[in-house]
């Protein structure tokens, strides 16, 4: 598939498949405003259906020059319910009383309300300057990929030892804790969490610049052709609120032919070894609505490290310290309820020139649509000329129905790059709501799919011995899987079925002769995982592979390519 120039309209790209999935989904959620305004079950009234349909604005009309409750949150990720910020635009009240949401519709509800004036970024309490310049590397849960000893492996006869950490994939069904949650569910919300917190903290602060122009009577967008500089009504704004930050550039612009909006905000923070700065770009293309839009968000953070793994040594400050960026962009495109995303990020090497006119474009090789190319990387410790990612490249896609807080979506990473010849692994996962229950479903798949350059999204399978002795990066026809549920009176997810025990073997099984760290709690006890198989999903009588066992099952890809 060819990739558009920017994010194209819904019914371009849906198939029908999805297209049926929605369908589905549409009339679900007009049975339940039906139900809300007072035609059967699903509680709710009309005044709540109302208030949060937002009758009293032009949305359905108009064509304003914002991406209304634009939101990236991980898929698996809960907040209270009663944090969810009523009116948003287009966005129906189902009448839910459920205790926990999906974080994407709280995060959803905060943009919105912020862009259309209905909340105050001075009063909100939203902003973190800490989450906005956070440069902590990417987490795993605990369950996930834990160091594994071995005696004797399989695969290279009388080799003992320990496979390093992040050899191994979900390794526990839960993560340890009050409460303890779902391995998936925690390894999800550990890599997602910082990306999606700062996306968020950077569209707060764009919603802020938007209500800033609208509520000025003497200012108006710009005209085609055009820029207004907001630095110093933003300096002002954010003097409070983001202590010992500068606002370095601040403007909206709209391009020659008064197609796509600019919104930019250059902030630094710090000097000297905690120096920092953070250009935070978003290119908006609105359509007919105020609820049908396509774009991409850019952000990028440069600091400087001590750090000579990340692989940037000919990169130095002249004290030892290294240039490093953190690199992200969103591409979205929203059509009333639907909303795609297409989430990239990765550590780069370099500094870009504080006064240039696009620092993430100086670091990385981006496409036609403005977002991340995860094909060009560094290889080697040094970045020279090249543009490339150096760590930790992750790729996102989701496509989402903002009335019911269903999505389908893939997350793929990959630590090193390894020239189009590695794996990268990979979540996919979707969920459900009934109505009438009020309980939504989850389901979660992991394994390997290609080179995080390369990939499509396709699940391959299950690579269980990955860097261990004897390793032949051999790709079984086998998932791990873990399927969950949230009640409306649940304040997390349930686990209800967890395949995904195995040996760290090219077959994923262990002789008689073998042991392993099976309970991850750091020994290997005498006799522990011998014999032992593998529980893990497999293939059923209609499917071809592993990815038409994830579509049988309800699987559906993202309409946005990863």
């Amino acid at each position: 598939m060819i990739k558009p120039t920017r994010p194209v309209p819904f019914l371009t790209l849906v198939s029908e498949r999805s297209r049926l999935r929605r369908l589905a989904l549409a009339g679900l959620a007009t049975s339940a405003l039906l139900s809300a305004c007072g035609g059967g079950g699903g509680g709710g009234s009309t005044s709540d259906a109302t208030q949060s349909n937002n009758t009293s604005s032009s949305w359905s009309t108009s064509a304003a020059a914002f991406p209304f409750g634009l939101a990236m949150g991980a898929p698996t990720s809960l907040q209270d319910s009663s944090a969810v910020v009523v009116g948003g635009l287009g966005i129906t009240n189902l009448g839910l009383s459920a205790t926990k949401t999906l974080a994407q519709g709280v995060l959803s509800s905060q943009a919105d309300a912020l862009a259309t004036g209905r909340l105050s970024l001075s009063g909100s309490a939203l902003l973190s300057v800490n989450t906005l310049f956070d440069t902590s590397a990417r987490g795993h849960a605990a369950c996930f990929g834990p160091s594994v000893g071995y005696v004797n492996h399989d695969d290279a006869t009388g080799t003992s030892g320990t496979l390093p950490s992040g050899d191994v994939a979900m390794w526990s069904d839960l993560e340890a804790g009050s409460p303890s949650v779902a391995c998936g569910v925690a390894e999800l919300n550990a890599q997602l969490q910082g990306p999606s917190a700062q996306t968020q903290q950077a569209l707060l602060l764009l919603a802020g610049l938007r209500a800033t122009v609208v509520a000025d009577t003497t200012l108006s967008m710009p005209s085609a052709g055009s820029t207004l500089d907001l630095r110093s009504r933003t300096s002002t704004l954010l003097s409070a609120l983001l202590t010992g930050v500068t606002v370095q550039a601040a403007s909206v612009s709209l391009n020659a032919d008064g197609s796509e909006y600019s919104y930019r905000l250059v902030l630094t923070r710090g000097s000297g070894a905690s120096a920092q700065s953070l250009d935070i770009t978003l290119l908006h293309t609105p359509a007919e609505t105020d609820v049908r839009y396509a774009g991409t968000l850019q952000l990028s953070l440069a600091y400087l490290s001590t750090d000579a793994s990340i692989g940037c040594t000919d990169q130095q400050d002249g004290s030892g310290r290294f240039k490093v960026a953190r690199l992200g962009t969103l591409g979205y495109n929203r059509q009333d309820q639907w909303l795609s995303l297409r989430a990239r990020a990765g550590q780069y090497c370099g500094h870009p020139t504080l006064a240039g006119s696009s620092h993430i474009a100086e670091l990385a090789t981006l496409t036609m649509s403005g977002e991340l190319d995860p094909t060009v990387s560094l290889s080697g410790s040094t970045r020279g000329s090249t543009k490339g990612w150096r760590q930790g490249f992750m790729r996102m896609t989701q496509d989402s129905v903002m009335s019911t807080l269903t999505s389908d979506f893939i997350h793929a990473w990959q630590d090193q790059p390894q020239g189009g010849s590695g794996h990268a692994r990979l979540f996919a996962g979707y969920t459900t709501l009934d109505i009438g229950t009020q309980t939504r479903t989850l389901s979660l798949f992991h394994g390997h799919t290609d080179d995080i350059g390369s990939t499509d999204g396709t699940l391959l399978g299950l690579i269980c011995n990955v860097g261990g002795p004897g390793a032949t990066a051999t790709v079984q026809a086998l998932s791990q899987y873990q399927s969950l549920s949230l009640s409306g009176s649940a304040s997390n997810w349930a686990l209800l079925t967890s395949k995904i025990s195995h040996a760290p073997t090219n077959n994923c099984q262990a002789s008689s002769g073998m042991n392993f760290d099976v309970d991850g709690d750091g020994t290997v006890a005498s006799g522990e995982g011998a014999s032992v198989g593998y529980d893990l999903l497999g293939l059923s009588g209609g499917s071809v592979d592993i990815q038409d066992e994830l579509l049988l099952m309800g699987f559906l890809p993202p309409i946005l390519p990863l």
